[in-house]
């Protein structure tokens, strides 16, 4: 009898061994925790992956950034390079309290500050600057669309390179490539400026000077300022700049020791009337 209960006690034994065997898995707890938060950290990361493509400017543009390189070979900062000799500098003032603005100010001068332009090299802002999106530190702030002012990503850029403009016009360097504004602007004389726009509009000098040049550049307490050094000591001339105005055309010239080496003109129209007042007057009932 105790035998036959030993012998029945042992296969007991050894069926609860076997259904243990069965029942696991072959991975503890912690490693089953661990494969579940990766699946988390999955479906995290594709989410993640979702919203940024959601949120990112459409790629999809008439003037791809990466064709702005078959312009002109690409221009580098050389912020500790040697450039004692300022020939020329120009300040505009803007709004500091507009913050969005601001931002679209600093966002561009961040990208030309120190950018060095060597002897017969072109300098074209687009292509220094890049695609103005959100990525790149882009808000919406006032530009001009369709005959209006409209809120844009990336206004007030243009100022920037009104700025240079007028700077490296008084550095006596080749003017390339300028437009002006369709509407009216304040932050220069009427005809003193140079709009860009990334898939049509482009501003560009070439360096005829002589010597590598580097601009530098400010933005803070409502003054941005665009400076032009230069490597050796060269003479640009006695440089004067006049705008003149004939009806609805400004004519811009530049003179160097009195002989006229460059012109430019300019002609704005009137922003529209806006569409808000018409709509008021429209509902307005009769007594």
């Amino acid at each position: 009898m105790k035998k036959l209960l030993s012998v029945l006690l042992a296969a007991a034994i050894v069926c609860c061994v076997l259904t243990g065997c069965s029942l696991f898995t072959g991975k503890p707890a912690e490693e089953a925790t661990t494969s579940e938060a990766q699946t988390t950290v999955t479906t995290t990361t594709t989410t993640t992956t979702t919203t940024t493509t959601t949120t990112t400017e459409n790629l999809d543009t008439t003037f791809p950034e990466n064709a702005t390189a078959r312009i002109y070979p690409g221009l580098v900062k050389d912020p500790d390079g040697s450039y004692p000799y300022k020939l020329a500098t120009f300040t505009t003032h803007y709004d500091s309290s507009n913050k969005t603005r601001t931002a679209n100010l600093k966002a561009a001068v961040k990208k030309l500050d120190n950018i060095a332009v060597p002897k017969g090299a072109y300098f074209s802002f687009n292509q220094t600057v890049g695609k103005r999106t959100v990525t790149a530190g882009y808000q919406e702030a006032k530009v001009i669309q369709d005959g209006e002012f409209v809120d844009g990503l990336g206004g007030g850029v243009c100022q920037v390179s009104s700025t240079v403009f007028r700077s490296v016009l008084l550095a006596n360097v080749e003017i390339v490539a300028r437009t002006c504004h369709s509407l009216e602007v304040t932050y220069v004389r009427l005809g003193g400026d140079a709009t860009v726009q990334w898939n049509s509009k482009d501003f560009q000098f070439k360096n005829t000077l002589g010597t590598d040049i580097r601009l530098t550049m400010t933005c803070s307490d409502g003054n941005l300022t665009c400076t032009v050094y230069a490597k050796d000591d060269i003479k640009i001339g006695d440089v004067d700049i006049s705008i003149s105005k004939d009806g609805d055309t400004y004519t811009l010239v530049r003179k160097v020791n009195g002989k006229k080496n460059y012109s430019t003109k300019s002609r704005y129209q009137k922003p529209k009337t806006t569409t808000t007042k018409k709509e008021e007057k429209s509902t307005t009932k009769k007594p």
